[in-house]
């Protein structure tokens, strides 16, 4: 337990303070914390678009762009 707080003393004093070592990391909390929110959101909307895609693909029937034969009733 002292090696850890002799770390954090440490550290604390490269930063500028307790309260400085504290802002520090909760900063980078809340950068890596909205990394992770905005990756998790990106990659929901992708896999949607993906799905919707892929459902409207395999709901749509075959096209037939020839011309009906003659006598056809939808000649």
């Amino acid at each position: 337990m002292t090696w850890i707080y002799a770390e954090l003393t440490k550290e604390a004093g490269k930063r500028g303070g307790p309260v400085a070592l504290r802002y520090f990391y909760r900063g980078q909390g809340v950068i890596l914390g909205a990394a992770v929110t905005g990756a998790s959101v990106a990659g929901t909307v992708l896999y949607s678009k993906w799905s919707a895609r892929r459902a409207a693909a395999e709901s749509a029937p075959e096209s037939n762009t020839g011309t009906p034969a003659p006598g056809h009733p939808d000649a």
